[in-house]
């Protein structure tokens, strides 16, 4: 009987002493993950925002200068009637037909008779094309300004209705038209801005959108 009380106390004992052991190691785990909830964590730099991306400078086209309609050594057959040139300019710029004398409101180019490739004066839309009764085959083109290059006289057309074409193309071959037969082979280009014909000469090498 005394032994069976002696286990009874020594096994109370050690389930108090369990049960403190129990509720020591219980607190000790939650102050520890108390703990580490406080601990901030260190950020790590997200590796794509970390690098830089580069974008490749936008790069504007050169502002374009008319430029003659030509790359050989045309000479002036007939100039653009410009109230402002000497007297011996505009005698050289009337024309004569049907038994009438007109001002001339373009410049014919020729070169020494022979035919020759007419080339774009500037960027544009191809706005027309037609055969003229006087002028002959006849492009016109428009650039984004509003700038508008006649080429007519023409015998081979390389371009075509609402084309847009480069500075520089060749759009067809000098000919021959009826208001200018006395010239033979030729180029009749003028200039058109604001509805008003303009001075080719007075053009060339000028920005096409100041005009």
């Amino acid at each position: 009987m005394k032994r069976f009380l002696n286990w009874c106390k020594e096994a109370k004992f050690g389930l108090i002493l369990g049960a403190v052991a129990f509720v020591f190691i219980l607190s000790i785990t939650l102050i520890a993950t108390g703990t580490n909830k406080d601990t901030p964590v260190a950020s790590v730099p997200s590796t794509s925002s970390s690098i830089s991306q580069t974008t490749p400078p936008v790069v504007e086209p050169e502002p374009e200068k008319v430029d003659k309609p030509f790359t050989v050594n045309a000479t002036i057959a007939r100039y653009f009637f410009d109230p402002e040139d000497p007297v011996d300019i505009k005698s050289q710029a009337l024309i004569s037909y049907d038994n009438k004398v007109m001002p001339s409101l373009g410049i014919d180019y020729t070169y020494d008779g022979k035919s020759f490739d007419v080339t774009a004066s500037f960027t544009g839309t191809v706005i027309a094309k037609n055969n003229d009764p006087l002028y002959g085959l006849t492009i016109a083109v428009e650039s984004e300004s509003g700038l508008i290059a006649y080429y007519s006289g023409l015998t081979e057309v390389n371009v075509y209705q609402d084309e847009v074409i480069q500075q520089g193309d060749v759009i067809g071959k000098s000919g021959e038209s009826t208001i200018n037969a006395s010239l033979g082979n030729h180029l009749h280009f003028a200039l058109k801005a604001d509805g008003n014909y303009i001075n080719p000469l007075k053009t060339y090498d000028k920005l096409v959108e100041d005009l």
